[in-house]
């Protein structure tokens, strides 16, 4: 393992909290040898606190889930190989992002920006060439502006609906975790890319994309309005399904929509909009599929809602929700 990658293994131990007082000593000497690493950490640091906030989980949901016979032990270790993994996608990320931030910084006004929205916001903000994003929930955006004359380059974690400035001398590209690379002149798409989302999606509405990174990723994809993309960063496959076009990115009105979706991905959508923890504790009752367009329901009424069926039942507790199986 070369120098730097151990560096950055104790960087993701200390995003984490799983490093010792003796990798914690070490780490800080090596910010002193390397004040550029150090510069990669401090952004990485800022957006890690706003997307994984220490959650405190209250003793009558533990009491209810040992109840239920529903352990999560291997949920947490799961979780805790997972949150280690996506640490390390953002370092790595981050300093493909730094290292071209590096090369250019001995011009003049070029500048490493972030961009970003926490818990419950949307925010929008213009481009240094005018090109419009949206941030999501949970979102953050990072770029070197000006831009270069060769590319227009931005690192997006989280979702994020652009309308690109045209220019065809410049393509416009942006970097996701886990490799997935959308390339475009000038047009309008979503793209959801959370680190702990199992799958990718990038929605166009107008011009045209290029992908890249996946899967046999010699062949680059050209997606059309009116096509969605699903990525799996599991075994990074990607599937191209038509979709209705809607008014674009409706979450940035409020609005959460979604068509035969995954329950256990509208979990995940629904825990960032209200900011309450959604445990499934069944693996079939994750694998339902719902359609749904809510505007100002509050989480209760959307879960009594999606429940019709009488497919589950759950409890809401102060700062957190138990789902599980009608038959448990």
């Amino acid at each position: 393992m070369r120098e730097e990658d151990k560096l950055y293994e104790l960087i993701a131990k200390e995003l984490t909290s799983d490093i010792s007082e003796h990798e914690k000593e070490k780490l800080q000497n090596n910010f002193i040898i390397y004040p550029e690493i150090k510069s990669k950490y401090n952004i990485i640091e800022k957006y890690w606190k706003n997307y994984f906030p220490k959650v405190k989980f209250n003793n009558s949901i533990e009491k209810t889930e040992t109840k239920l016979g529903f352990s999560n032990r291997m949920e947490k270790a799961n979780n805790s190989i997972l949150i280690y993994k996506i640490a390390v996608s953002l370092i790595l990320l981050v300093s493909i992002t730094y290292y071209g931030y590096q090369q250019f910084r001995e011009k003049p006004h070029i500048s490493l920006n972030e961009y970003s929205a926490g818990p419950g916001e949307v925010k929008k903000f213009i481009l240094s060439d005018g090109t419009k994003v949206w941030l999501n929930s949970y979102s953050a955006l990072v770029a070197s502006e000006p831009f270069t004359k060769e590319n227009r380059e931005v690192l997006l974690v989280g979702e994020g609906y652009f309308e690109v400035a045209h220019n065809p001398d410049r393509p416009f590209i942006v970097k996701t975790p886990y490799n997935l690379k959308t390339k475009v002149l000038g047009t309008h798409f979503n793209i959801s890319a959370y680190p702990d989302d199992p799958e990718q999606e990038i929605s166009l509405y107008e011009g045209s994309i290029e992908l890249s990174g996946f899967r046999n990723s010699g062949k680059n994809i050209l997606i059309k309005p009116g096509e969605k993309v699903i990525y799996e960063p599991s075994d990074k496959d990607i599937n191209v399904i038509p979709t209705v076009l809607g008014k674009p990115a409706e979450w940035r009105d409020g609005i959460l929509r979604f068509y035969n979706e995954k329950f256990s991905s509208i979990a995940k959508k629904l825990e960032r909009k209200f900011q309450t923890k959604i445990v499934i504790t069944d693996e079939k009752v994750g694998k339902l599929h719902f359609t749904g367009n809510f505007e100002e329901e509050p989480l209760i009424k959307i879960m009594k809602l999606l429940n019709e069926a009488q497919e589950f039942t759950f409890k809401k507790y102060e700062d957190s929700i138990i789902i599980q199986s009608k038959n448990t």
